[in-house]
């Protein structure tokens, strides 16, 4: 398993967040309830409409991401925390 990413301040590649949309979609990375999500005006809320859109801001504002994204020895990614899912994952990546 490759940790955790740490883009909260250091921002993510481009290329990496695209591989991440890619595989698991804009929508499951915009953590809408999260506080920087509720900091955003409503108008620029209102602008997150598609894959594009989605990834202009979360270039600019990488604390929308959710978190933490893994990228696990096996290829797969996952976002956000489920404990069972990290136990598969973790036992899958270990054989």
């Amino acid at each position: 398993m490759r940790a955790p990413s740490t883009f909260k301040k250091s921002g993510v590649p481009p290329e990496r967040l695209d591989a991440w949309i890619a595989a698991l979609g804009w929508e499951r990375l915009v953590n809408r309830q999260g506080l920087m999500w509720k900091k955003l005006p409503e108008a620029e809320r209102a602008r997150v409409v598609d894959a594009a859109s989605a990834r202009a801001l979360m270039l600019a504002a990488p604390s929308v991401i959710r978190r933490p994204v893994v990228e696990w020895g096996d290829g797969e990614l996952s976002v956000g925390f489920d404990e069972a899912r990290w136990e598969t994952l973790a036992r899958r990546t270990r054989a």
